[in-house]
């Protein structure tokens, strides 16, 4: 690595972190200003470090996934403007350099962050999906310790194939209110659905899985007369009184590791990993496969977009700071701007159905801004 290269690297991450912790502490401010109320209550109930790092560090998380790749570019700027005003760029030209060979280690630099923001989608953010899906009045009930409700869309459980669904998600009791759970054709069953007053999700103990037992059951009536149920591999599923003494008259157990958290974040798919949303696409509602396919498709693609936009803005911006530092900088905000709304639209007509393949929905932004990323990268390698 060349001295120019670590001068351009530490600039360029400098304001890449610059530009990230100015915007996240913005929102911090505007966010916590507007619900300071709220914060007081948890702090005054859990401290003050819980009112604000448990909120907080998943919003990180998710606006670092979401918007990294426009901060890559915003620092790309910033990191060449630097070089144009001091007319070190030309220096470097006139002995010889390109100006891809000058920037090389800027696409690697983004790269690297670029990976960065894969890792924290499939490793970090999947963790913490069920506080990114409460508002402050249910976050601030739910770490208080109060009553805390919460509708929520159907959830199969893909290891087993059963579907659950209710009124409301208890989340402070770990419970569900008028549960329903649908029980996969493929398995031998007499009876193909469970409906109770109340279940609860007890944690796994010795000769027991974890999984929710169900109250006051309704339907199937007679539930101590049925046999229990089992998967395909011979592990029991729904658990009946009349194998389990555990089990009183009116009740059943149904095995799962989906507690109430976990069925909470069911609802919005960009907080689930790629494995579960695969998951859930096989086995999922005919009026969502367009959504969840958009979504996974896009998914597989956001690193290869997220480097289009630097390709794309880099070349324009340099071409438009060799005349003037302002409209470099317009246009690339131009640039961004752009390329957001391209994608949102492409998108958003692939979820609507209005475009015939969700994947061809995600893809189109790439087949349309990619060559033209290309076109531009030519002006670099000269």
């Amino acid at each position: 690595m060349t001295i120019v290269d670590r001068y351009l690297l530490s600039v360029f991450l400098k304001t890449f972190l610059i530009c990230f912790a100015s915007f996240f502490g913005l929102f911090l401010v505007i966010d916590g200003t507007g619900n300071a109320d709220e914060i007081a209550a948890i702090a005054e109930a859990d401290g003050l470090s819980s009112a604000i790092f448990d909120r907080y560090y998943p919003q990180c998380a998710a606006r670092f996934n979401e918007l990294a790749g426009v901060f890559i570019l915003v620092a790309a700027i910033f990191s060449i403007s630097l070089l144009q005003r001091n007319r070190e760029v030309t220096a470097i030209e006139a002995a010889g350099i390109s100006k891809l060979r000058i920037f090389k280690v800027v696409f690697v630099a983004a790269s690297i962050i670029i990976a960065m923001t894969v890792l924290s989608r499939e490793v970090l953010i999947p963790k913490v999906g069920d506080r990114l899906t409460m508002d402050w009045q249910e976050w601030t009930e739910w770490k208080t310790s109060s009553a805390v409700s919460k509708a929520f869309d159907e959830r199969i459980d893909y290891k087993t194939g059963v579907a659950f669904s209710g009124d409301l998600l208890l989340l402070s009791k770990d419970g569900i209110t008028a549960p329903e759970v649908r029980i996969p054709i493929g398995l031998e069953a007499g009876f193909q659905k469970i409906k109770a007053e109340s279940a609860f999700f007890e944690v796994a103990e010795s000769g027991k899985p974890s999984g929710f037992r169900f109250h006051k059951v309704n339907f199937p009536k007679e539930m101590h007369q049925l046999k229990s149920v089992e998967s395909e591999g011979g592990e029991t599923v729904v658990y009946t009184p009349r194998d389990f003494e555990w089990l009183h008259n009116n009740q059943c157990f149904v095995a799962t590791d989906l507690n109430t958290k976990k069925l909470l974040i069911s609802a919005d798919a960009k907080y689930k990993s790629t494995p579960e949303l695969i998951g859930e696409l096989k086995a999922t509602k005919k009026r969502k496969v367009n959504e969840l396919a958009v979504e996974l498709h896009s998914r597989f693609l956001k690193p290869v977009m997220d480097f289009t936009l630097l390709l794309l803005g880099l070349p324009l911006v340099i071409r438009k700071l060799e005349k003037n530092v302002v409209s470099g900088v317009l246009g690339g905000l131009g640039v961004i701007v752009l390329f957001l709304l391209v994608e949102m639209v492409c998108h958003s007509l692939g979820g609507n159905g209005l475009i015939g393949s969700p994947a061809l929905s995600a893809w189109l932004p790439l087949m349309i801004l990619f060559p033209v990323s290309l076109i531009f990268m030519r002006d670099l390698s000269r």
